[in-house]
């Protein structure tokens, strides 16, 4: 049996294959759930280096993040019929 944290080689070939299904899983990710994503990281930035206050920021960043998804949706219903 080998003992993988005995050889370094093989410590830092296990570690790198972990790293590599981790990220592997963590980008198998749909159109939808990548234009999500977008959506929430630029709408809390945009919130986060905007001249509002607190509830403000809130408020605008949901505003934000909301249209994002609503543009992006519509586009998507847009350009379905050109898809076929």
């Amino acid at each position: 049996m080998l003992d993988f944290f005995a050889n370094p080689l093989l410590s830092a070939r296990f570690a790198s294959s972990i790293a590599e299904v981790a990220a592997a899983a963590f980008l198998r990710i749909g159109h939808f759930g990548a234009m999500l994503l977008f959506a929430l990281l630029i709408a809390t930035s945009f919130a986060a280096l905007g001249q509002r206050k607190g509830l403000e920021r809130l408020r605008y960043a949901i505003w934000s993040f909301a249209l994002f998804i609503l543009i992006g949706v519509g586009i998507a219903w847009l350009m379905y019929p050109f898809s076929r």
